[in-house]
């Protein structure tokens, strides 16, 4: 009898100690806050969660705590749990609200647009809702346009790229049958010139032979005209030899 009395008064000292203590934590939590101090009310507010009845449900409080401290996952969390323990649409309706701010801090455009319309679903009376859906939505646009201009320049720089290595490819292949119709021209072109020089050399040769003929078939038509030239002036000279004679006998000079 006497252990059964002693047993009760421990759990019930143990309760009131546990029930006191999480009433405390959520007291500084909740103090914390207050004066803006997010991180410790954020610590005490989760240390309260753990030490209180399983009824008892503080999440909205954690959430608004972590948001503050900029721990947007955390806020996440906290606000989806509350949203799904929210008694009324009204109340659901503002923990998807909070839902989706959280991820519009984290830049998770896409997932906020499906929470501000889950608070739409609960309560669509609500304007802040509505305008914030409708900004995400926006900057779900802006986003896709930024990945797909990225996706577009990274393509062209590829395209460039690959156009620049086909080009340096093709100037090798240039230069390297260039250098084959080079040298293929210059082996040609050798002959040749050996063989206009030797061309030159017999046209020289040919041209002074030539010349040579030419001086001694002039030198003989020379010495014939000569020949012919002297013959006339004798013939001449014994003409008039013979006239010279015939006048002397006859005393006349006609």
């Amino acid at each position: 009898m006497k252990n059964i009395i002693l047993l009760a008064i421990v759990l019930f000292v143990t309760g009131f100690v546990g029930a006191q203590s999480w009433k405390d934590s959520l007291r500084l939590g909740k103090k914390y806050y207050q004066e803006g101090n997010y991180k410790q009310a954020y610590q005490s507010l989760l240390e309260a969660q753990k030490l209180a009845p399983s009824e008892i449900d503080l999440s909205q409080d954690i959430g608004n705590a972590a948001y503050r401290s900029q721990d947007y996952e955390m806020a996440e969390k906290a606000f989806r749990a509350a949203a799904s323990n929210g008694e009324d649409e009204i109340s659901q309706a503002k923990h998807w609200h909070n839902v989706g701010n959280s991820q519009m801090q984290k830049k998770d455009y896409k997932a906020a647009v499906d929470s501000y319309k889950n608070a739409l679903r609960k309560n669509p009376a609500d304007d802040k809702a509505r305008y914030n859906l409708a900004e995400a939505q926006r900057r779900v646009k802006q986003q896709e346009q930024k990945e797909q201009d990225q996706k577009d320049q990274n393509q062209g720089q590829k395209d460039s790229q690959d156009q620049s290595e086909n080009d340096d490819q093709n100037n090798s292949q240039n230069d390297d049958q260039s250098n084959q119709d080079q040298n293929q021209n210059n082996q040609s072109q050798d002959p040749q010139n050996q063989n206009s020089e030797s061309g030159g050399s017999e046209g020289d040769a040919s041209q002074e032979t030539e010349g040579k003929l030419t001086d001694r078939k002039t030198d003989r038509m020379l010495e014939d005209l000569l020949k012919k030239e002297m013959e006339t002036k004798r013939k001449v000279r014994g003409i008039e030899s013979g006239k010279n004679q015939q006048q002397v006998k006859s005393g006349k000079r006609w």
